[in-house]
């Protein structure tokens, strides 16, 4: 488990295809650059339809284009500046089909320095039936596969299975792009970078269409499952990656694992005495690593444990007969407004 994780971004593609303006694209590329991004990949289609013009050294380097199986998309993608393009393509029997890719395939060979193939709907078929791609891979010097599951028909030990035999028998570099129709693209995605593929798709809290796996996710488990340093250890990433998804106009839920805002917030007593003994106990990364911070929220689940930590926040030392008469009122008022006192409440009822 040592090599490197490279994560190929679908954040950008899906601000084109929202008409973000260029000012915010341009940010969204900064921003993601600083999380083991390695290429971003785009839809022509998208990128005809937002008219934004890419820095020429952003095309040739960082960016992949993806396009169908047509002579005119490759013709178009050649005449921007990539080198490298994804040819998008659904797999069929009929051998007329698989001339038309062939075709296509020996127009891009010619014309870019890297062509990838996504087989969008690589998980429907058996690994013998894919295996018909073997061929092509040689002929046209395919750089790299990528391993669709458009249909989201996986769960990771199909995922680990399937990758780990067609790594091995593949003739070129695998790259898994799972998608969340069933909230497994994460998991797919970290069993594919458990057989050994370096490559997945991903974007910001998995934002898209069919959904993806979640960027944050996927670095942070790296990082702690598997001890993966090298991964960034993203002490901004929770306010990074909310800037990016306001852009898009998409409100982050309080609750959105690893950077949502309320994530490291706790009510309870016990578990407010707990987290504070040990906060391995409740969480499992420090809320500090993500660019967020712990919360104590003070409603009608806390307890006397709550009341305190939360005063000694505010280098407020109460008393045990204090924080007794406080919790009272704070549990009557709780309930009467259904929902947790504002620290503002909490400073007039200890002023009271």
């Amino acid at each position: 488990m040592g090599q490197m994780i490279e994560l190929i971004d679908q954040t950008v593609d899906e601000g084109l295809n929202l008409g973000l303006a260029a000012q915010n694209i341009k940010s969204t590329l900064q921003i993601i650059k600083k999380y083991s991004v390695e290429t971003v990949e785009i839809s022509l289609c998208n990128l005809e339809k937002s008219s934004i013009d890419f820095p020429r050294d952003t095309i040739k380097n960082l960016l992949r284009c993806k396009v169908n199986a047509s002579a005119q998309e490759i013709v178009k993608a050649k005449q921007i500046g990539f080198s490298k393009i994804t040819v998008n393509w659904s797999h069929s029997y009929e051998e007329s089909s698989l001339l038309n890719l062939k075709n296509v395939l020996c127009e891009a060979k010619n014309a870019f320095q890297e062509v990838y193939i996504y087989i969008q709907n690589a998980s429907s078929f058996t690994l013998e039936e894919l295996s018909c791609y073997f061929e092509i891979i040689l002929s046209y010097k395919i750089k790299g596969f990528i391993y669709g599951d458009e249909d989201s028909s996986l769960e990771p030990l199909k995922v680990y299975t399937n990758m780990k035999t067609l790594k091995r028998l593949i003739p070129c570099m695998l790259e898994f792009h799972g998608h969340n129709g069933y909230g497994l693209a994460t998991a797919n995605s970290l069993a594919a970078l458990k057989a050994g593929i370096v490559n997945v798709s991903t974007s910001v809290s998995g934002i898209g269409f069919h959904g993806h796996a979640a960027m944050e996710e996927v670095l942070m488990a790296a990082k702690h499952l598997w001890k993966w340093y090298q991964v960034p250890s993203g002490k901004s990433i929770a306010p990074d990656f909310a800037k990016l998804l306001a852009y898009m106009g998409i409100s982050l839920p309080g609750d959105k694992a690893i950077i949502g805002n309320n994530v490291f917030a706790h009510e309870s007593g016990i578990h407010v005495d707990g987290v504070f003994k040990n906060s391995l106990l409740y969480e499992v990364i420090k809320p500090e690593e993500v660019g967020l911070t712990r919360k104590l929220v003070i409603g009608k689940h806390s307890g006397i444990a709550s009341v305190k930590a939360k005063f000694l926040q505010w280098n407020i030392n109460l008393d045990e007969e204090k924080a007794v008469e406080m919790l009272n009122n704070i549990k009557e008022i709780a309930v009467a407004q259904k929902g947790a006192l504002s620290d503002e409440q909490l400073h007039k009822l200890y002023a009271s």
